[in-house]
């Protein structure tokens, strides 16, 4: 019983069954629960409301709270029904994972509020983070992390040599500036800051250069910000859409199974092609274009191996002997 009641839970929070519906009530409520008190941490900045309201948020913490305790724990629980973590030490190899660390930081705050002097500043911005959560829940935060997973070596290079510019055109400045305008340019830190908002093309005007050597060098930075901000957006573009092809190719090769020969989708079917949709995160309109094109390979085979009758053109239907085949 305890071992089919865990496996239960361990399907129902993995949403193994992403269109049953406890699975469906489970995950909404959670996602609900994120949303209002994310909005709560947001109103509770608001000096005036939140001193008339405090115990609405109040409850509405230990309403979040408890319900993502509760998670936590049933996660650990159930987290050897699921092959990643099945065996010896499973539950510590849980525990150690990057949503498990995302659903422990988001039950952090009130604990530490309970049990510690911490401001509470610290405290309201801290639970910003149960957001994170949300990666479990969204499919298009599951796209953002697993593009950001598969190009972490790409965007690495980008971001050193990113790192690199700012440091060399901070020298630069720095070179260039300091003697004139020491209150502004006259350390690296100083310089540096001025470097990442010039490269960013954002260009605040708070510290400008004046010397001509300093506005040809501010020119070159922005010129070459646009250059090298777009370089990382490039690759997450180039990654999104590799990933999005990636997809609905196995979303294909799901389909062309259960349409081989012309088959016709039965209700079971049907449920486990919406199943994988899901996983895969494609659209109702991507995965319904995807069968249909699937069915029309299938048909034009069909009609390809047809074999007609030279008079009438009516298809001829073969039938086998049992003979041929020796019975």
């Amino acid at each position: 019983m305890s071992q089919a009641l865990r496996q239960r839970c361990s399907d129902i929070l993995r949403a193994k069954e992403r269109r049953e519906p406890v699975t469906m009530a489970v995950h909404g409520a959670l996602s609900l629960l994120i949303m209002i008190n994310v909005a709560s941490v947001v109103m509770d900045t608001v000096e005036p409301f939140a001193r008339n309201h405090i115990d609405w948020f109040w409850a509405i913490e230990i309403v979040c709270s408890s319900a993502f305790t509760l998670e936590y724990l049933l996660r650990i629980w159930s987290a050897p029904d699921d092959e990643r973590f099945a065996g010896r030490f499973g539950r510590l190899r849980y525990i150690a994972s990057p949503m498990a660390l995302v659903d422990l930081v988001s039950i952090l705050p009130v604990f530490l509020l309970l049990l510690t002097s911490i401001d509470l500043r610290f405290i309201r911005i801290m639970r910003l983070l149960r957001l994170l959560k949300f990666t479990r829940y969204s499919h298009g935060m599951d796209l953002l992390t697993t593009v950001l997973r598969q190009q972490i070596g790409m965007l690495g290079a980008a971001s050193t040599a990113l790192a690199c510019f700012l440091i060399f055109s901070s020298g630069a400045i720095y070179l260039l500036e300091h003697q004139i305008q020491p209150e502004t340019f006259g350390n690296l830190p100083k310089t540096l800051y001025w470097s990442i908002i010039t490269l960013s093309t954002v260009g605040y005007g708070d510290v400008v250069p004046v010397t001509v050597g300093g506005k040809i060098l501010a020119a070159f930075i922005a010129l070459s910000g646009i250059v090298m901000v777009a370089v990382p957006a490039g690759i997450l573009a180039s990654a999104f859409s590799s990933e999005l092809r990636r997809r609905e190719e196995t979303y294909r090769q799901t389909a062309a199974q259960h349409l081989q020969g012309g088959a016709h989708l039965t209700d079971a079917m049907r449920t486990r092609l919406q199943s994988h949709q899901e996983e895969l995160g494609l659209t109702d309109e991507q995965a319904e274009l995807i069968i249909n094109d699937v069915r029309e390979v299938h048909r034009g085979h069909i009609v390809d191996d047809t074999l007609f009758c030279p008079h009438c053109r009516k298809a001829l239907r073969i039938e086998v002997s049992d003979r041929i085949h020796g019975r």
